[in-house]
């Protein structure tokens, strides 16, 4: 049980005393608090564990009376008992790779460990990856009530439901009920969070460092001799030619195949400001942080020539996918897919593929690493601005992320059934993992809480953190975008790219058809939107 939920012997204690000493029982349950305070921080930011938020309070008069309101009903759970708190249920929206056979048994042992630890039970809302974005715009808009949410700039977008007022400021309910998460991580990761000085995702600390992988089957690379590093490093969106001899090779045995590449804006040496679907970025190299629109620049135009010539010779297979909205894992397994490029490179990224696409991969980094603001944001939880029991939800993400136990059941599965621990410590499949495996362990909390898979290092979680503190650190990095004066445009923007760019991205899109699509994000209010970036930008940069 986590620390900060459990009535300790000298708690109780301090509660009888009260009724005998008042005073005395003050002591005793100041020194309670200072003890828990210090388990819930490590040395270096123990006090900020403890100090009282300082945006909360000072950064809008709404915001700050919701945060500060929030902590009204469960003041002092966490040095209280669950029995103490009245039970509550959550509404919890997520995507993945749902559904799976066995989640309703997995999601009801979660529940009785929840249950038992603040007094709450989840409802789950899984869905597609597919699916998630438009449910969240319909779920947002109607003011469907729910409490947690997951939220990047690549899915269900953080700027943008911030800037329409959808989130709640997390700073208060994050130090008061969350202490341990929040000292866990460097105050960059929580700065690069900020929207108006205030913080409205709560990061899933994952690989933050971001570079597109490369994946392919073992069983591809070995039959066509194919050496994966031999390209590692060197594919982006000029040099995608360097994998046409193995397309090309794997096609004539296999016309089924075909290569799934995302549209990642690491790919094009450039961050985005809000995600990729919306116009206004700025490239890795600039020092000058002019913000452009990538839809209209050389990287992009030469990247959708490259796939109008590789669907041009057959490689795409677009009259399958178009009807999809996205590639998908299963079409991997189905033995679809000749090569993927997308998500990031990760120490023992390979094991996760291999969980995804059902046999062994081997994996490399597209390009270079980058330390980015969206990168650390890529995997945040928010609460509802109108969730009836933040407080909860927030203990629900501080309890997802100090116990590991609860982590592993929620992101694996029940132990001796979807998987084992070896006599080595390494988690190996179950006799069950098909019925469980959703293969999403940055979705819900720390992915450093993960069981290490038996193929991956040993250390990958020290791995991983190595990969961070060494990548190239952004020239944005620590910039949030307030998206609230163009919000009306980006709506638009998205608009046009979820129109555009599932053709875009199959090649299916000829060269008059994609200056269509880049005139519409004009119309759309794509040069407002990029000058309101480069205001934002110019002002932060002034500022430091």
């Amino acid at each position: 049980m986590a620390r900060t939920f459990r009535m300790t012997k000298l708690g109780l204690t301090g509660i009888i005393l009260l009724l005998v000493f008042g005073l005395f029982a003050a002591a005793c349950g100041n020194s309670n608090n200072n003890a828990g305070n210090k388990d819930a921080a490590d040395n270096s930011t123990n006090k900020a564990a403890d100090k009282p938020a300082n945006t909360g309070t000072n950064a809008g008069g709404n915001d700050a009376a919701a945060a500060n309101g929030a902590g009204t009903n469960d003041s002092g759970a966490a040095a209280g008992d669950a029995a103490d708190l009245p039970e509550v249920k959550l509404t919890w929206y997520f995507p993945g790779n749902w559904p799976q056979p066995d989640q309703d048994k997995v999601f009801a042992e979660v529940n009785k460990v929840i249950k038992e630890k603040i007094n709450a039970t989840v409802d789950f809302k899984a869905l597609p990856f597919g699916d998630y974005d438009q449910k969240m715009q319909v779920v947002i808009a109607s003011g469907e009530p729910y409490d947690l949410a997951f939220t990047a700039g690549w899915i269900n977008n953080y700027t943008q439901n911030v800037a329409k007022g959808a989130f709640l400021p997390l700073d208060d309910l994050l130090h008061k009920y969350a202490p341990q998460s929040y000292a866990s991580m460097p105050a960059s990761f929580w700065d690069a969070t900020r929207i108006k000085g205030q913080i409205y995702g709560f990061v899933n600390q994952q690989i933050s460092a971001r570079t597109p992988a490369i994946d392919v089957t073992q069983k591809l690379a070995d039959e066509y001799k194919f050496d994966i590093n031999s390209v590692g490093g060197k594919i982006t969106y000029n040099t995608l030619n360097l994998l046409e001899p193995f397309i090309q090779a794997v096609k004539a045995d296999h016309p089924e195949r075909y290569p799934s590449i995302g549209i990642d804006p690491d790919f094009f040496n450039m961050e985005a400001i809000v995600g990729i679907n919306v116009p206004g970025v700025v490239r890795f190299n600039d020092d000058t942080l002019t913000v452009v629109n990538q839809f209209d620049s050389e990287e992009f135009r030469t990247f959708a020539a490259t796939l109008r010539d590789w669907n041009a010779k057959g490689y795409m297979n677009s009259k399958e996918r178009i009807s999809k909205k996205t590639d998908d894992w299963v079409d991997a397994k189905a033995g679809k897919w000749v090569l993927s490029i997308g998500g990031a490179f990760k120490p023992g990224g390979a094991n996760l593929a291999a969980a995804l696409g059902g046999e062994p991969y081997v994996e490399a980094p597209a390009g270079t690493a980058h330390l980015t603001t969206g990168g650390i944001t890529a995997t945040m939880m928010a609460i509802n601005r109108n969730s009836k029991n933040p407080e909860r939800a927030m203990m629900l993400l501080e309890l997802l992320n100090t116990d590991k136990e609860l982590f592993n059941l929620l992101n694996f599965g029940i132990k001796d059934n979807h998987f084992k621990i070896d006599a080595d410590g390494f988690m190996v499949p179950g006799d069950n993992q098909q019925g469980y495996n959703p293969s999403v362990p940055w979705m819900f909390a720390s992915n450093f809480l993960a069981n290490v898979e038996k193929g991956m290092p040993a250390d990958v979680w020290e791995q991983t953190k190595k990969v961070n503190e060494e990548a190239l650190p952004s020239k944005l990095l620590g910039f949030t975008f307030d998206a609230e004066p163009v919000k009306g445009e980006i709506a638009k923007a998205t608009a046009v790219y979820d129109e555009y760019s599932r053709a875009i991205q199959l090649g299916v899109s000829s060269e008059d058809k994609y200056n269509t699509f880049v005139a519409k994000m004009k119309t759309a209010g794509a040069d407002k939107i990029i000058a309101e970036m480069q205001k934002q930008i110019d002002a932060w940069k002034a500022s430091k």
